[in-house]
């Protein structure tokens, strides 16, 4: 088999967030994560399983193949793989073959991947939701590199120019503090809001002049954010809506980022109408406001991931502090020396 070259390849020991539970159904899934093309499928007892996608016999695609029972048959000759990559060949029932396996758990209503090969499996990432209800979970598929996409979702400057929701009016206006821990990075903004569009501001207490603030840590054993965003009056009081967002990068190859991006907010609407208008109206603002930063970076001139310190302006600090934090997480494995030159 052709060896995966990704650099991004030891990140594979940590846990990624990578499609929702309720896309996996009967229907073997076809999927990428650090240059490892994997097949999902979910046996008929319900057990979420991830396998390498060539089929070692005659290298067909295991996800042309169907579910029986709890295994996954491929098509070409029926060879069966059970969750953990054993495989049962009508031909040689007595061959003791194994095929790669991933391990999967199911946890937020995601489904989360990881290599088995690197034991003991990690705890699931767990975070704090403040205790705002989920509005929703979005996906984004970025064409840049992890190093870049982390690079614009974790600097305030573009917000002013780029965002139409959340963002600032003016770079120049910005508060910004960095606090720098071993394994994470933690960044604060404030300064005046954008104005919001109307529809957004029929059902939330947010109005011009206000003050919005971004605090948020990155982390990297997965690569996560969480923003805490909140707004203040002109008085100085603390309006009732605020969001949480969860931000998962999920390393697709060398190019190719994904974004899983979980949304908190407070309900706004009694009832059933939170769920059936606020949350979803939340999410969709959220996910458009995410789709203009994947169309700012689908324009980027070239996808070379390294800094120029000279150029990099006030603001753009965290994105060295980043880097240093990344490159032992994903690029390089301290046990085994995996990693890249």
């Amino acid at each position: 088999m052709t060896p995966n070259t990704c650099r991004y390849r030891p990140g594979l020991r940590h846990w990624h967030p990578l499609l929702a539970s309720r896309a996996l159904r009967r229907q073997p899934l076809a999927r990428t994560l650090a240059g490892e093309r994997l097949v999902l499928f979910r046996t008929a007892s319900g057990r979420a399983a991830a396998v390498a996608e060539t089929c070692p016999h005659r290298r067909m695609s295991l996800a042309a193949g169907r579910v029986r029972g709890e295994e996954l048959v491929c098509a070409y000759h029926g060879w069966r793989f059970d969750p953990g990559g054993g495989i049962r060949c009508p031909l040689m029932p007595g061959a003791d073959l194994q095929h790669q396996a991933f391990e999967v758990r199911e946890a937020h209503g995601l489904i989360w991947i990881r290599q088995a090969t690197h034991p003991p499996a990690p705890p699931l990432p767990s975070w704090d939701t403040g205790g705002l209800p989920l509005a929703g979970v979005a996906f984004h598929t970025v064409p840049a590199p992890l190093e870049l996409t982390l690079d614009n979702f974790t600097e305030v400057e573009h917000t002013s120019s780029i965002h139409q929701v959340f963002g600032f009016t003016e770079p120049g206006a910005i508060e910004h503090r960095l606090e720098l821990e071993p394994t994470a990075t933690r960044v604060w903004n404030s300064g005046p809001q954008k104005p919001f569009p109307p529809l957004f501001n029929g059902f939330i207490d947010n109005r011009p002049g206000d003050t919005f603030a971004n605090d948020w840590i990155t982390s990297f054993d997965p690569l996560l954010t969480i923003y805490d965003q909140t707004w203040t009056s002109p008085r100085g009081v603390l309006r009732r809506f605020r969001l949480k967002v969860v931000m998962f990068f999920l390393p697709i190859d060398d190019t190719t980022t994904q974004l899983t991006t979980l949304v908190y907010a407070p309900k706004v609407l009694p009832g059933w109408l939170h769920r059936a208008l606020a949350a979803p109206i939340i999410k969709a603002v959220t996910a458009y406001e995410l789709n203009l930063d994947v169309a700012a970076l689908a324009r980027l001139a070239d996808l070379d991931t390294e800094l120029t310190p000279r150029t990099l302006g006030p603001l753009d600090r965290v994105l060295l502090e980043n880097r240093r934090r990344l490159r032992p997480a994903y690029q390089h494995h301290p046990s085994t020396g995996l990693g890249i030159s």
